[in-house]
C-alpha cells in the first residue's frame, strides 16, 4: 500500500472512533470521481505526523485548541516543526458556522442564532469570531484563530452536506432561494 492509501486507511478507522455516520465513512473512504477538491490530501503527504479533529460544534471553539495543541505539543514533545505535524480540522453539523465568513455572519444572524458573543461588542457576534481574534488579542486568543492555525498548516475542510443543510434552513428562515 502507499503512504497514502494507509494514511486514508487510518483516517477512517479514526473517523469510525470518531463516531462518524456510515454514509460519511463510506464517503471518506472512496476515491476522488470527479470534481471534489482533494489536493488537501498532498498537503498531508510530507507531515510525519497527522491527526483529525471533528468539530460537529461550535463548543467555544474547542477545537481550535486541540489543533494548537497538537502543533506544540508535538513541537515539545518531539522536536518537531509545523511543517512535520498536519492537523485537519472537519466542520461539520453544529460546527460548520465556524468556517464561515464575516459576510455570511452578517447576514444571517449566526451570533445571534448560536448565541455566539462577540468578545469587542459583548453583543451577539455579527463576524466569525473564531476566524481572527479579538482586537488587541494576544497569547492563546492569537494562537488558536483560525487564520493563525491556517499559516500554520492546519487543513480546514467542511462538509458538503451540513453547508447545503445550513443553507437551506438559513434560505426558509430569510426567504431565499437556497
Amino acid at each position: 500500500m502507499t503512504g497514502r492509501r494507509d494514511f486514508l486507511a487510518q483516517l477512517g478507522a479514526f473517523a469510525a472512533a470518531a463516531t462518524l455516520d456510515r454514509d460519511e465513512l463510506h464517503a471518506a473512504a472512496e476515491a476522488s470521481q470527479g470534481p471534489w477538491d482533494t489536493s488537501w490530501l498532498n498537503r498531508l503527504a510530507g507531515a510525519q505526523f497527522r491527526v483529525v479533529f471533528n468539530a460537529s460544534e461550535v463548543s467555544d471553539g474547542d477545537v481550535l485548541s486541540h489543533a494548537a495543541s497538537f502543533f506544540d505539543d508535538f513541537n515539545t514533545v518531539h522536536g518537531t516543526t509545523d511543517q512535520q505535524t498536519k492537523p485537519v480540522i472537519v466542520f461539520r453539523r453544529l460546527g460548520t458556522p465556524m468556517s464561515f465568513n464575516d459576510i455570511l455572519w452578517q447576514r444571517y444572524a449566526i451570533g445571534e442564532d448560536l448565541k455566539i458573543k462577540d468578545p469587542n461588542t459583548h453583543a451577539f457576534a455579527t463576524r466569525n469570531v473564531f476566524w481572527k481574534p479579538r482586537d488587541g488579542a494576544s497569547g492563546w486568543e492569537v494562537e488558536m484563530a483560525l487564520e493563525a492555525l491556517q499559516r500554520r498548516g492546519l487543513v480546514s475542510l467542511v462538509c458538503n452536506v451540513a453547508v447545503g443543510n445550513w443553507a437551506t434552513q438559513m434560505a426558509r428562515r430569510y426567504q431565499r432561494d437556497p
